[in-house]
């Protein structure tokens, strides 16, 4: 067996096609990937934002507007929106607005502050986070009010105001903060783990008897259908492994992704991910008639529900996850997927080891079915 597994490794090295499809394909898609979610992070900061103020006696009488505006305006802020001009006159940051040196301007009308876009501003992402704080300017000071004129002290009512509108406060649920674009990397391990069939399905083909001269040869042999096997899947797994391991290093390390703090573990993932693989392969590869094609067809349709080809393709998985969960989780690559968010999204290794659990037993089972297919492709049985 040792000797069958040393010939299966330098054979199936020395096929550039499976290397491009397990080793190119990943690599290929992580730059891809690379270069779409580059700006995805920066689509949704809040920079501010240059907007004229209109500084007439109505500013001037609106109680604490100055002062929350300077707020959103100072550099040191937590948030700031704002990047002010001041203007006299309404007329001057119309003026202002048409020749572009402001996308906007902040005018009070009737005692309310109203803001000005053009619509290049109004595409803005700081834009409704402004509107929000203008929105709440104004709640609030009708809130003091009418606190006020109820017989409350201004700072009593100053300060319960404040308190009330404290909406929400940041919590971190996971680990590592989420990124929308992880998920799709997770998803490129899990297609590249299926891509391993082809691997796997050369390597069998290569000792069932039907497939040629040499393959009869080989069933011909004093060594034991079942260690045929083994040492063959065995180079296989080794050859998907070795290259998965090189796309997880390239995606870590040059493309940045965070897999959080259990990184070691994904290496297991990955493993167990193409053990599964190698088996489902090895099964494909009794059947003499199946083509490549058709192999990489299926992990193409598999990747599909693991959300790999962007939000319509995650929105079909999640739909099915939740309406059909059985059928969600019969798929292996879906699985696969699950390893690596159990080993960042969890507190605990429960739901990663479950997943592993479940790869597992599916690589037993294809691996007894490629045994027994084997069986019924002997000469005995032609």
């Amino acid at each position: 067996m040792p000797t069958v597994f040393r010939y299966q490794v330098l054979r199936l090295l020395r096929d550039r096609i499976l290397l491009l499809w397990t080793l190119g394909m990943p690599i290929a898609l992580s730059l891809m990937f690379m270069m779409m979610f580059s700006g995805l992070e920066a689509g949704y900061a809040v920079d501010p934002i240059r907007v004229g103020i209109v500084h007439d006696d109505a500013y001037a009488a609106a109680a604490g507007l100055g002062g929350a505006l300077d707020t959103v305006s100072a550099d040191d802020a937590e948030l700031r929106l704002l990047d002010p001009v001041a203007y006299d006159t309404a007329e001057q940051a119309e003026a202002a607005v048409r020749d572009g040196a402001v996308v906007g301007y902040i005018a009070v009308q009737s005692g309310t502050p109203v803001l000005h876009l053009s619509p290049e501003g109004n595409d803005l992402s700081t834009t409704p986070v402004l509107r929000a704080m203008l929105d709440t300017y104004v709640h609030s000071r009708d809130e003091i009010t009418s606190l006020i004129a109820a017989g409350a002290p201004p700072a009593d009512a100053a300060a319960a105001v404040q308190d009330r509108h404290a909406f929400t406060t940041e919590v971190q649920v996971t680990r590592v903060p989420g990124k929308p674009e992880v998920p799709y990397y997770f998803a490129l391990l899990a297609f590249t783990s299926g891509m391993g069939m082809t691997i796997a399905v050369v390597a069998i083909r290569e000792i069932t008897a039907p497939s040629g001269p040499l393959a009869a040869r080989r069933n011909l042999g004093a060594l034991p259908r079942w260690r045929l096997l083994l040492g063959t899947l065995s180079a296989a797994w080794a050859c998907t492994w070795a290259c998965l391991v090189l796309a997880f290093i390239f995606m870590r390390f040059v493309v940045g992704v965070d897999f959080g703090p259990y990184t070691a573990l994904c290496l297991l993932a990955i493993g167990i991910s193409s053990l599964m693989a190698c088996a489902a392969g090895s099964v494909l590869g009794t059947f003499p008639r199946m083509p490549l094609g058709g192999v990489s067809a299926i992990s193409c349709l598999l990747s599909l529900f693991c959300g790999l080809y962007g939000t319509a393709s995650q929105r079909l998985a999640n739909a099915i996850e939740l309406s059909a969960p059985l059928a969600s989780q019969l798929n292996p690559l879906w699985q696969a997927t699950r390893c690596f968010y159990g080993l960042l999204y969890y507190d605990s290794l429960e739901p990663f080891a479950r997943s592993c659990a479940v790869l597992a037993g599916m690589s037993v089972i294809f691996l007894l079915i490629a045994l027994m297919r084997m069986r019924r492709t002997n000469h005995e049985y032609l």
